[in-house]
């Protein structure tokens, strides 16, 4: 048994980031990238669930430090006398010492949460394009994701890749806004994520008068897509040396999309018929939601 204060584990290690910029001429450009990161604190996520339960574990003698090495690079080229600034950029990460819950991981004995982690690695790849206007009355921005994260663990899934909890195959979001005249404007922003993985039970069956679930493929299914739309608009009162005042009107959520929070089984027994009827249920948070914000400094 260790002393307070005593050290059960040290670590330590460089982390070399390159970057390089070749200008093609006065609008555009290549970047090219290269970073070697190590990370001392763990998120480890159950998989059989999608409430928001995650647990933030520090690295120890047992959970050894994660590391990943990344690679990218871009094309960048400017419109218009940079009025336009546009860029698509590929990448690629493969990561080691990555930390999940185990297959046969459940609470309820006087094990340490430790004892229920395994170990694999990881990968991430995909390509983000942007578009942003800055100039002019009416700005904004579009970004697009199209991207893959996978993990293989020899203890999960029967030692075969699959898709990490939050691997999201397209995240968009498009950003508008416009000046109406010196004192009013009004904003626009639309999001758009593919839902996160879920492991789900594909079986359940009673045995001595308790249920149990057989689950389907880790992280197998994926959760409905989320996105919502959000309206602004921002009247300027009063803006000089002295201060600065304004009022902001929003409206977050506007066609009140019920996003997915998380999903759980709603389970029910027939004694009578013997029989018991699952079915999932889903959990939303914000609906449409209307504020109104008074900005003021001196």
């Amino acid at each position: 048994k260790k002393n307070a204060f005593q050290s059960f584990a040290t670590y330590f290690g460089a982390e070399p980031r390159i970057n390089v910029r070749m200008k093609i001429d006065e609008s555009s450009s290549i970047k090219v990238g290269f970073n070697y990161n190590k990370q001392y604190i763990h998120l480890v996520s159950q998989s059989t669930t999608t409430l928001p339960t995650d647990l933030w574990v520090p690295s120890t003698a047992y959970v050894k430090p994660q590391s990943g090495v990344q690679g990218s690079i871009g094309y960048f080229r400017n419109f218009k006398d940079n009025s336009y600034e546009t860029s698509v950029e590929l990448y690629y990460k493969k990561m080691w010492n990555q930390i999940e819950y185990g297959e046969k991981a459940v609470g309820g004995d006087d094990r340490d949460t430790e004892d229920f982690f395994v170990f694999g690695t990881g990968q991430s790849y995909g390509a983000e394009f942007f578009v942003k206007k800055n100039v002019g009355k009416f700005n904004g921005w579009i970004g697009y994701t199209l991207a893959w994260t996978s993990r293989n663990f020899p203890d999960i899934n029967n030692g075969e890749t699959f898709f990490a909890k939050f691997d999201r195959r397209h995240d968009a979001s498009v950003v508008l806004m416009y000046d109406i005249n010196k004192k009013l404007k009004i904003s626009a922003t639309f999001i758009y994520g593919s839902g996160q993985n879920t492991t789900i039970a594909e079986n359940r069956y009673i045995i001595n008068g308790e249920l149990s679930a057989v689950y389907g493929p880790r992280n197998g299914y994926r959760l409905p897509a989320y996105h919502r739309l959000d309206l602004g608009l921002t009247y300027l009162l009063k803006d000089n040396e002295k201060r600065y005042s304004d009022l902001s009107f929003s409206i977050y959520n506007v066609y009140s999309r019920r996003n997915p929070y998380f999903i759980y089984d709603d389970i029910n027994f027939n004694n009578d018929e013997g029989s018991i009827t699952v079915q999932a249920k889903q959990v939303s948070l914000f609906p449409i939601l209307p504020t109104i914000t008074w900005n003021f400094k001196y």
